[in-house]
């Protein structure tokens, strides 16, 4: 664990990540790699750090270690994968999430920060179509129970955020409300908020287990329904 305590991000924080979408070469990163390390990598270390008892307690299965790799994003981006794209992402962000090799079809809750935002949230990286497929289910058979435990998107800021698909589909039988959800090919839930003084302040810590406390039942519903889907 990281010895250092979370004090906020700084206005240098923000102003390396804005830097970077400026300079995003290696010549650049290499001479500003102590930089990176003090302004961004170690706050993101200490906020994860503080955070892990508290997320082991929603589950004790989840990876907490403030480590890249782990629960932390690479800077660098895969060139395997991202040719022709710049060679360092601008965002940053940590997952905290049960590991194994269906991580992707698993949920998980997140943090992530933007050069001029930040969000958190929690949901599916690549979600199967198995999965999918028992949500859309269960919304079908149990349209008073996946309300009722969604209700936390009509009490709050946040919102369904994902992929849709092109054309829109149908339903027999499922309110419009709940039907909107059989347009996701993948989905998660996440409050946007610009860069405020709760990013800046150890408040941060406090704010985001509240926030992550408010999805835990939907979380788990989640998991519930994740776990019929690989039992099918």
């Amino acid at each position: 664990m990281s010895e250092r305590q979370f004090t906020g991000f700084s206005g240098e924080t923000i102003s390396f990540l804005m830097d970077l979408g400026m300079n995003n070469n290696r010549s650049w990163m290499d001479k500003n790699r102590d930089r990176y390390r003090v302004c961004l990598l170690e706050p993101f270390k200490a906020l994860v750090s503080e955070l892990a008892p508290f997320m082991e307690r929603l589950d004790p299965f989840m990876e907490v270690r403030p480590q890249v790799g782990k629960t932390i994003s690479r800077i660098s981006r895969d060139a395997r994968r991202n040719k022709g794209k710049p060679p360092y992402r601008t965002n940053m962000w940590f997952t905290f999430r049960v590991p194994g090799p269906d991580w992707k079809d698993s949920p998980g809750y997140f943090f992530e920060l933007f050069p001029d935002r930040y969000r958190y949230g929690m949901g599916f990286y690549f979600p199967s179509r198995e999965t999918m497929s028992k949500i859309h289910e269960e919304i079908a058979k149990n349209p008073s129970r996946f309300t009722e435990k969604t209700r936390i998107l009509r009490e709050s800021d946040f919102s369904v955020f994902g992929e849709k698909y092109k054309r829109r589909r149908k339903r027999e039988g499922v309110s419009e409300e709940l039907l909107e959800w059989f347009q996701y090919r993948d989905f998660y839930i996440a409050a946007n908020r610009e860069i405020d003084d709760i990013l800046m302040t150890s408040a941060l810590v406090d704010h985001l287990k509240i926030k992550f406390s408010s999805l835990s039942e939907l979380y788990e519903y989640f998991w519930e329904l994740k776990m019929k889907a690989s039992e099918d």
